[in-house]
């Protein structure tokens, strides 16, 4: 039983506070994108991933991770990023393209998502490196697309969804947002920003399959040095 002392009670309720909005977010995303509103659920998902963020960082800076807290955020996040994802996904495909692929892709998302978790409760970050890309990336690319390329062919976006879905049950080692921000020269900020500007699209299709190459950049770099 995780106990805190007066003093950290009030910090432990507010982190947890930003859970609960995590969670609740994700329930009005499945709404929104169930009675044609795929706007306000990409939207959502957004802004539940900035809500995971707040959670998890005060958590550490204010030293009161629990146990409660990691399995009340893995709950939260299998609403909000696997099935809030999921819907978002299947309701912006199902009138374009065959609904048995769409329902195929859709629970390979969601299993996928539900063995990410229940791994990361077990295992954890290891030295900044997760197992498996997260399931907060998968539902910021799907959100993420949706807002810039609503017309994109459905056959590419279903099948980027059961590639980040094998991707999500893989060992493959992926890095903390944060660790690739510090390790990206601050000069790259510029051209990121005005691609943004230019191309919404194409940035963040260019940063999204960036990041989903790196899992399998650092594997084989790994691999690569244990056989010299």
């Amino acid at each position: 039983m995780d106990t805190f002392s007066p003093s950290s009670r009030l910090r432990f309720v507010i982190v947890n506070s930003f859970t609960c909005a995590n969670l609740l977010l994700g329930v009005l995303a499945v709404i929104a994108a169930g009675t044609g509103l795929p706007h306000l659920a990409a939207w959502g998902l957004l802004a539940c991933v900035i809500l995971d963020a707040c959670d998890g960082h005060l958590a550490r800076r204010w030293r009161v991770a629990s146990t409660f807290g990691t399995q009340f955020d893995s709950l939260a996040d299998m609403t909000s990023f696997v099935i809030a994802g999921m819907a978002l996904t299947f309701y912006w495909l199902a009138p374009e393209a065959p609904l048995a692929l769409i329902a195929v892709a859709s629970a390979l998302y969601a299993l996928g998502g539900a063995i990410r978790l229940a791994r990361y409760n077990c295992t954890g970050c290891q030295n900044g490196y997760f197992q498996g890309i997260p399931t907060t990336f998968v539902a910021a690319i799907v959100a993420l697309y949706y807002l810039t390329a609503p017309a994109l062919a459905p056959m590419l976006m279903i099948g980027l969804v059961i590639l980040l879905a094998g991707l999500m049950v893989s060992l493959l080692p992926y890095p903390r947002p944060e660790l690739v921000l510090r390790r990206c020269p601050p000069w790259l900020a510029l051209p990121v920003g005005v691609g943004f500007l230019l191309n919404p699209a194409g940035m963040v299709q260019v940063l999204s399959l960036s990041y989903v190459g790196l899992g399998p950049g650092i594997w084989l770099y790994r691999r690569a040095r244990r056989a010299r």
